[in-house]
């Protein structure tokens, strides 16, 4: 088995993906408990790298730090868990969410983010 992402995630993506390489970790809003960090990141979904297996299906309230213009600013978004892989015996997961609820101001940081804004 490679250390890439399995193929058929992969072709699921419908937008521009960007690579986070600060890897900020991703907290869940209610409990504060850290949920992975994130790997990567598009206008409706990101892709997270996590020490336990998210399930399918498992909506969470998400706390996500982003770098905008230089500036650290905080997103918070309902994801809901597509998909989980374990990341090559490694002890970690991959998990691909796509978000569900997110604010509109929350949504333009994140296109400028990703590089979809206007």
């Amino acid at each position: 088995m490679n250390s890439s992402v399995n193929p058929a995630h992969a072709e699921q993506r419908r937008k521009n993906r960007v690579t986070i390489p600060e890897h900020p970790q991703i907290l869940d809003a209610h409990s504060d408990k850290v949920l992975g960090e994130l790997v990567n990141l598009s206008s409706d979904g990101l892709m997270a790298v996590s020490p336990a297996g998210i399930a399918s299906g498992t909506v969470y309230q998400m706390r996500i730090p982003l770098i905008q213009d230089g500036d650290r600013v905080e997103i918070l978004v309902g994801a809901e868990s597509l998909w989980c892989d374990d990341a090559n015996g490694s002890g970690s997961y991959w998990t691909g969410f796509q978000i569900i609820d997110i604010s509109s101001e929350h949504q333009d940081i994140l296109d400028s983010v990703v590089g979809n804004g206007a």
